[in-house]
């Protein structure tokens, strides 16, 4: 692989570096609040609640997502730290793009997935209760 520079022009080299930034903005975020809802559900089940032993099913699936959430936008904060790095370095500009896409294309890949997964789970529940 070639990891060479490529010439971007100033406004194409804008671009990526606002793109980068708002994947890393949504990545960010999405982090943080999957760790506040972890840190919350555990507070909730674990402090005393007298509906913990009711509400275990919610709790689980609620902290599994949570977990899953920050797991997948590690992908998306890796991609645009490389997108950003195309932007902001002037060497090995195809290579910080080839890692950028291909941690860009696991994140999308694995949303569709688990969107796929809970559709069909959603689906399944309502034939079943029907």
């Amino acid at each position: 692989m070639d990891a060479r520079h490529i010439p971007f022009t100033e406004e194409d080299e804008r671009r990526i570096a606002s793109a980068a930034l708002w994947g890393m903005i949504v990545a960010i975020t999405t982090i943080t609040s999957s760790v506040v809802t972890v840190l919350l559900q555990a507070q909730l089940y674990f402090g005393g609640s007298h509906l913990h032993f009711a509400m275990w099913p919610m709790y689980l699936a609620t902290g599994v997502q949570a977990l899953l959430s920050i797991f997948f936008n590690v992908w998306l904060l890796q991609a645009s730290l490389s997108f950003r790095k195309v932007a902001v370095t002037n060497e090995a500009d195809q290579a910080h793009l080839l890692t950028g896409f291909r941690r860009l294309r696991g994140y999308f890949m694995i949303q569709v997935i688990v969107i796929l997964v809970a559709f069909c789970g959603g689906l399944l529940l309502a034939i079943i209760q029907a």
